[in-house]
């Protein structure tokens, strides 16, 4: 082999991206096993979180890597409703979700909403301390 350090350099560089590639997917977008589909199609008994986004949101964007962080961690079952499908507009239509940056909080068949992020002045503000106490209690 003519140039051992320069393939070596060039597979790390590789193997760097995928894996910033991958933890950038994993971190940055909502845990897609569990969305309005699944929500729609189970009969809910037991105590979940419900966090409704839009795609080209911006509250829901500097949201969603706190909620992720927090649903990873988390025993509370979490379904993440997009508010702009047929069934998610349903759903959010059932606990009165006017605005994408939602989550709905069910316990023993009791709900309460909050909005998880939201303008103060003009800077948007993701509300960590309520989105913390959710996916522990």
């Amino acid at each position: 082999m003519k140039y051992p350090k320069l393939i070596m350099n060039c597979f790390i560089l590789i193997m760097l991206f995928c894996f910033g590639f991958w933890f950038c997917r994993r971190i940055l977008s909502y845990d897609g096993r569990l969305t309005e589909k699944e929500y729609y199609n189970t009969k809910i008994n037991e105590n979940v979180n419900l966090v409704f986004f839009k795609n080209d949101c911006p509250y829901c964007e500097a949201g969603k890597s706190e909620i992720v962080n927090q649903a990873v961690n988390s025993k509370i079952l979490t379904y993440y409703i997009n508010a702009e499908t047929k069934q998610g507009i349903n759903i959010a239509k059932k606990y009165h979700v006017k605005y994408a940056p939602t989550i709905v909080v069910i316990r023993n068949n009791d709900n309460r909403s909050f909005l998880y992020a939201h303008d103060k002045g003009k800077k948007i503000v993701v509300e960590k301390e309520k989105i913390n106490e959710v996916f522990r209690k």
